[in-house]
């Protein structure tokens, strides 16, 4: 199975625009937009992730991460945000 992974983006991003401004998302420069984009819900679950990430100072921090398991995730989002961060971090 291919996974895709989108840039955020106004379209990409239109289902969650009850829940914030997309104009102010898409100017930050952290990963919550990032996960949006590709999938995950935003609640805080997702605000929590996009936390750790950007508090992070290596993948491998990310991945040892005491505050969620990421290692429990379903192999499909273990795979799409390894891709996030390939995509991010590059």
């Amino acid at each position: 199975m291919t996974t895709t992974i989108v840039p955020p983006s106004i379209e990409n991003l239109q289902q969650f625009s009850d829940s914030f401004d997309i104009e102010k998302l898409l100017q930050s420069k952290g990963i919550l937009p990032w996960l949006l984009a590709n999938g995950w819900n935003y609640d805080n679950e997702s605000c929590l992730i996009a936390n750790i990430i950007d508090e992070s100072t290596s993948l491998d921090e990310v991945w040892e991460s005491d505050e969620f398991d990421f290692k429990g995730l379903p192999d499909e989002l273990k795979k799409k945000l390894h891709q996030i961060f390939e995509h991010f971090y590059l």
